[in-house]
């Protein structure tokens, strides 16, 4: 330790002693460590960030793959509609209600047909349910079905397609439209 004067002040400074030939590897060696730490726990979050966003990417395939199968459901009927006679062998005979479903299937022709039960393709579960639907005075579609107001010429068509806890629907109404 030594003391300088710096005007009427004393100072007192603290020199390091330089031995020669000795070197602070130990000092390096920490600061290596804590690169190499920093290093790994931002290559962890990349990692971390790369898996979040596989899955973000497999959700996106998968919920596009079953709004496909969806839109192709509601073709399907809608096809199937234009081919047959409403009371006869079309959308009017069909049972209506969730505990009925069915779903497409490609007839010899190729013509759409309806199957009853639900069709597993991979991992989607695809099913169609047809419901009755009732209009006010007015000729609107009512909120909830009333047998008194019944068109027996329009169909409620939900298209369901689920997979591993998820699913996309498409609901949409088909009329008679030959009649």
């Amino acid at each position: 330790m030594s003391t300088i004067l710096l005007g009427n002040k004393p100072s007192t400074t603290f020199l390091k002693k330089v031995v020669p030939g000795k070197t602070n590897k130990g000092f390096s060696i920490i600061e290596i460590m804590i690169v190499i730490a920093i290093i790994v726990i931002g290559l962890i979050n990349l990692l971390g960030v790369a898996a979040f966003s596989l899955k973000i990417s497999t959700i996106i395939k998968q919920t596009s793959q079953a709004d496909s199968l969806a839109k192709e459901t509601i073709e399907a009927v809608r096809t199937f509609r234009d081919g047959s006679d409403w009371d006869d062998d079309g959308l009017g005979i069909l049972n209506t209600g969730s505990s009925n479903p069915y779903y497409p299937e490609l007839d010899a022709g190729p013509a759409w047909k309806l199957t009853s039960g639900a069709e597993t393709i991979g991992n989607f579960t695809r099913k169609v349910v047809f419901e009755k639907v009732s209009r006010d005075g007015s000729g609107n579609i009512e909120a909830v079905y009333s047998a008194a107001n019944n068109d027996p010429d329009t169909r409620k068509i939900t298209a369901t397609v689920s997979w591993s806890g998820r699913k996309v629907e498409i609901i949409t109404y088909l009329t008679n439209w030959k009649k």
